[in-house]
């Protein structure tokens, strides 16, 4: 999907990279990034390109740097708003890639498509906004931890992206992306001039049909969002589940389902991502007791040494920790054999912090969705996880079936009902 030549389009004496994906299909997508992504990196983050594969099952989709991004000129006027200028790029990508009245898709959520469906609106034949801001002030105040602060700074990676804040390959993508965006003097210049903007990011008059979008759970608030709906004629606002802000963290499928269903009225044709993994579930025994033993300080404390643990155990041994389930974890890794080795250095070091863990380890199937994971053999493991005691680690037939010619062993083997799932289950325990 994404071989094909960076092209540019002339906006003014402004030259725009831009880049045209897939295949003709039911509609056209030119999509707008936040921030200042550059898209050719969006390519090297698995859920951003989930998003923009998801678009693309449409039909052609086009990406852009806007001016003063990534591989785009920089920008140079700054006697008028940001947002005009990029509303201008928009425009001029669309014409330039012989779009025939596209769907805009925006995660930009300062207005970018919303002035260029405002003074263009025949370019367009709907437009999808994704937690979008009424206002910069609004913008702002959900970006800012300390009223006052003149710009966004990384302590945002936190509130835009909670679910992949413990990620360090996308802290370390995060950080690739910002510096091939812009320079820290031209993003610093930009974001000022952008957020200076201090009149309503919706113009007046938009008739375009409008799809909003809102993470429930994200810290863009439900009013902000449902404020940008009712200021537009005839939009429908949906709320979906999720907690980022942006569709580069999360569950960007179920944004991807809304989108086909209102651009065309069906199934978006998305297929699940699938696939083989080991499942490792763990928890905390004993947590509740210890936190009040400890206090509430120290047992913080003893929850980032058992976070940092898992982390480093499971990245280790080739995987990556879904989520954090409070005091557990969900973590995919490669192999049956690299899960108990993971699971075996973890109850190792948190030992010796006097901490105890219960783990249960499955092979099968999953579905990925965005960062998070789904199917009947997620279920099974945790499932497992709850049959084992302090210190143990008890695991599927499968797994076990799985790790035969490694050193690994096992004892205690039984058949058991599991809660929810149907047949008998082989349990066995790893010898440590």
């Amino acid at each position: 999907m994404w071989v094909g030549d960076v092209t540019f389009a002339r906006a003014g004496e402004i030259e725009i990279a831009y880049r045209v994906m897939g295949e003709a299909g039911r509609v056209d997508v030119v999509m707008v990034a936040g921030a200042l992504f550059p898209f050719e990196l969006l390519a090297d983050d698995r859920v951003a390109a989930r998003f923009i594969a998801g678009l693309a099952v449409l039909g052609r989709v086009v990406v852009f740097d806007k001016r003063g991004v990534g591989l785009s000129d920089p920008m140079t006027d700054w006697s008028r708003s940001v947002q005009e200028q990029w509303a201008e790029d928009l425009v001029a990508v669309v014409d330039a890639a012989g779009l025939e009245r596209p769907v805009v898709v925006s995660w930009e959520p300062n207005g970018v498509a919303r002035f260029a469906v405002s003074a263009w609106p025949d370019r367009f034949a709907s437009m999808v906004l994704v937690n979008p801001s009424r206002s910069t002030r609004g913008f702002w105040e959900l970006l800012s931890e300390t009223a006052g602060r003149a710009l966004p700074n990384r302590s945002t990676e936190a509130v835009a992206f909670p679910s992949r804040i413990k990620d360090p390959e996308f802290i370390a993508w995060l950080a690739r992306s910002g510096r091939a965006g812009a320079s820290p003097s031209s993003a610093a210049r930009i974001w000022e001039h952008l957020l200076a903007y201090q009149e309503a990011l919706t113009p007046a008059g938009i008739t375009t049909p409008t799809l909003v979008l809102h993470n429930r759970d994200c810290r863009q608030p439900e009013a902000e969002v449902r404020a940008v709906a009712e200021d537009i004629s005839g939009a429908t606002f949906v709320q979906v589940a999720g907690v980022d802000v942006y569709p580069i963290a999360g569950d960007v499928d179920v944004l991807i389902t809304e989108i086909a269903e209102f651009v065309t009225g069906g199934p978006s044709g998305l297929v699940p991502l699938r696939h083989v993994a080991a499942i490792l579930f763990t928890d905390l025994v004993g947590s509740t007791r210890r936190a009040v033993d400890e206090g509430d300080a120290l047992w913080r404390d003893l929850l980032d040494v058992h976070d940092q643990t898992v982390q480093q155990a499971v990245r280790r041994h080739g995987g990556r920790v879904v989520k954090y389930t409070g005091d557990g974890v969900l973590a995919l890794i490669p192999s049956a054999t690299a899960a108990l080795e993971a699971a075996a250095s973890i109850r190792e070091r948190l030992a010796e912090q006097g901490l105890h863990i219960r783990v249960g380890i499955h092979v099968g199937d999953v579905d990925v969705r965005g960062d998070d994971v789904s199917g009947l053999a997620v279920n099974i493991a945790a499932r497992i996880m709850n049959h084992a005691h302090a210190d143990e680690t008890l695991v599927s037939e499968a797994a076990r079936q799985a790790t035969l010619g490694s050193h690994h062993r096992f004892d205690a083997t039984r058949t058991t009902q599991l809660a929810g799932v149907p047949e008998q289950w082989t349990l066995h325990r790893n010898i440590p």
